[in-house]
């Protein structure tokens, strides 16, 4: 999935924080590259359609970069709605996974070009890697090495457990959260006994050793993800969305779209097969 990643290229002060980012991601088992740039047709800040030759020039120079690099790479340079586009070229080209940059302010919509990633967030088929590009982000240089996975047991989180784990053997051990509500309520303990064997499931697939469990009964399902990633250094946080469906329908809620904002580190949002 990781072998060929479409990155979404914009240029501003976000791009040199994507690329220095894909150096750790060579890990998960990254190889090739397309950097992608859409020229935005109808946004009166955009450059004219017709500059298309000078975006071009500038990916091949980032290209050249990263080929000195190892990685194998090409470029896209296409005009149309963002989100479309970087789906379209992502089929087109083979990519598994498209990678965007992030910002943490307000809501999703003011995330990578607007509302990009609430496009993409709904329309990708793939999933969607975030870079945090906040300034007084500090992102880690070493290799992608302990990753989280947040799951509810339920269908919108099975593809995102499959990423998980097929992404363990490359990496030190994992990290797998849960977050309910039976601490509250007593009538919930069928919850509980239900993740329980849930994750259990996942121990036996995954090997005993292979990851950490977190059980939380109680508290706001994105800060206790936030917390146990901070507290378990994980370098990426895993979790799943439900299909094409709004942001509100994301995994847990709205949690997918407060991870994203608040996660401060790598994270993959997952669509459902479903």
């Amino acid at each position: 999935m990781f072998e060929h990643i479409l990155v979404a290229v914009d240029f501003s002060p976000a791009s040199a924080r994507l690329e220095t980012q894909l150096e750790r991601l060579r890990a998960l088992g990254c190889r090739r590259l397309t950097l992608a740039y859409v020229l935005v047709e109808g946004y009166t800040q955009a450059p004219e359609l017709g500059h298309g030759p000078y975006y071009e020039q500038r990916l091949e120079e980032m290209a050249a970069r990263l080929r000195e690099r190892g990685f194998e790479m090409d470029t896209a340079v296409c005009a149309g709605a963002v989100a479309s586009e970087l789906e379209r070229v992502a089929r087109e080209r083979g990519a598994g996974v498209i990678l965007a940059g992030s910002h943490g302010h307000s809501t999703l919509r003011d995330i990578f070009l607007g509302s990009t990633v609430l496009d993409l967030a709904r329309r990708a088929r793939r999933p969607l890697l975030l870079v945090p590009t906040d300034g007084d982000v500090v992102l880690a240089e070493a290799p992608v090495c302990r990753p989280l996975l947040a799951t509810d047991g339920s269908q919108a989180a099975e593809a995102a457990e499959e990423v998980f784990l097929k992404v363990l053997p490359e990496c030190r051990r994992g990290v797998v959260v849960a977050v309910g509500r039976w601490d509250d309520d007593p009538d919930r303990a069928d919850e509980r006994r239900a993740i329980e064997a849930h994750v259990e499931g996942l121990v036996q697939r995954a090997g005993e050793r292979a990851f950490d469990t977190v059980l939380v009964g109680q508290g706001k399902p994105s800060v206790v993800i936030g917390r146990v990633a901070e507290e378990k250094a994980v370098d990426l946080v895993i979790i799943g969305k439900r299909g094409r469906n709004p942001v509100t329908d994301l995994l847990l809620g709205s949690t997918a779209e407060a991870v994203c904002r608040q996660a401060r580190r790598l994270t993959l949002l997952v669509p459902s097969q479903h």
